[in-house]
């Protein structure tokens, strides 16, 4: 179920539409579910997001909504086993749908390797994983990496 989180500067609805449909159809054309894909938004409040001490956000931005960031933090949660090629091309695409110029827009983007057994989603009436459950307990994880 990979999942694009977006925070960036106030975008209009249409833009947001029209940015995560487009992930949405790259990311069936690489393999996964369009059904399975969840793209989510927010905007950074003033004086929230900095890079190199600087902020990105400011009050005299306001709230006006632009069809482009001008800049955006993404992370996204893919299959591990994708590849660097898969996560260079969709940054790119992501870029891209935002409609960020590459010139002088700030943009990251950090990808965030995510188990499918590690996703939990409401189907069908009940809670139900990504995939199946892994055998046996991860000798770091759980109580007995707790103890001393």
């Amino acid at each position: 179920m990979p999942t694009v989180e977006v925070t960036s500067n106030p975008l209009t609805p249409s833009t947001r539409l029209r940015a995560a449909m487009r992930l949405t159809r790259w990311m069936a054309a690489h393999g996964s579910k369009a059904a399975h894909v969840v793209v989510s938004f927010r905007t950074a409040e003033p004086m929230a997001y900095f890079a190199g001490g600087m902020p990105l956000t400011t009050y005299e931005q306001g709230n006006d909504q632009s069809q482009k960031a001008s800049w955006a933090h993404v992370v996204c949660h893919i299959h591990p086993d994708r590849d660097h090629a898969y996560r260079d091309e969709l940054a790119l695409e992501i870029a891209e749908a935002l409609k960020v110029d590459l010139a002088d827009a700030h943009l990251m983007v950090r990808f965030e390797p995510t188990r499918p057994d590690r996703v939990f989603y409401l189907h069908e009436g009940s809670i139900t994983s990504g995939g199946p459950a892994t055998a046996g307990r991860n000798r770091e994880e759980g109580p007995e990496y707790a103890r001393p």
